[in-house]
């Protein structure tokens, strides 16, 4: 099992692309930059995870589904939080800012399905991997990620201000083998970071002491890009290594 990388930014400008990874050949997590993604590595995808329901996370949604509706005769699985599904059917695939494709259909089955991950419970998802999703400090319905493979376990932060039951239940859930933790601010714009619920290196190097781990490799991403300079300067983190995530970066965990 792997996690690939398609984009790992924290914001948009012509250097950077979204968050949107894909789980294996058959999962994204979140969808940000996912219309980068090649058609045929599309037609694999049979779920959408979301961590959360802001709109550098969803994006690209909208334009995966609007380009799978001539070639597609299975649904889309979009999957996440009640709060974050709710968010997505009420702003985004409304009927009036995007067509609601849950009410498109192909040969009689609708293109989109939404799903409601159970929070603190594992979850099978598509291409033999767990995910047990986990509440954290970020508003949109915003949730972390455990995801387990042969006992091999990827801690996956999501969008996050300081928190602790991800960190907690981590334990005892696996062999944790790599943690992918947001970093979107430096240190000198700590403040803002507290107040908009994100991580700067200090306080993710705080998160990661939680963990109880020193020897896990920590692969970072969310970076606001007029910061990354300054941020990557100051990414003193408790991990080896600490890889800062780009597109094509791949962490395997099989």
């Amino acid at each position: 099992m792997f996690i690939e990388v398609v984009g790992g930014s924290g914001s948009k400008n012509a250097d950077s692309r979204l968050v949107c990874m894909k789980l294996g050949e058959k999962v994204l997590i979140d969808a940000g930059s996912a219309a980068f993604i090649p058609v045929e590595q599309l037609d694999s995808v049979d779920l959408v995870l979301l961590t959360h329901a802001h709109l550098d996370h969803i994006l690209d949604l909208g334009f995966i589904l609007d380009s799978m509706v001539s070639r597609r005769i299975r649904p889309l699985v979009v999957t996440g939080s009640e709060a974050c599904l709710a968010i997505v059917k009420k702003h985004y695939m409304n009927g009036l800012l995007w067509p609601d494709f849950s009410k498109i259909c192909i040969e009689g089955k609708p293109i989109l399905e939404y799903r409601v991950l159970a929070d603190e419970e594992w979850t099978d998802l598509p291409g033999n991997v767990e995910c047990m999703a986990v509440p954290v400090n970020h508003p949109a319905g915003a949730r972390g990620f455990l995801f387990r493979h042969d006992r091999n376990l990827v801690v996956y932060s999501g969008d996050t201000g300081p928190t602790d039951k991800l960190w907690r239940m981590a334990n005892g859930q696996g062999e944790p083998v790599a943690v992918v933790i947001e970093v979107s601010f430096p240190d000198s714009k700590r403040d803002i970071a507290m107040a908009s619920d994100h991580l700067c290196p200090s306080l993710a190097a705080d998160e990661l002491h939680k963990l109880g781990y020193e020897d896990i490799p920590v692969h970072v991403f969310h970076m606001k890009p007029w910061f990354a300079e300054e941020i990557l300067k100051e990414l003193n983190l408790p991990g080896k290594p600490v890889r800062l995530l780009k597109p094509g970066s791949r962490i395997e965990f099989s």
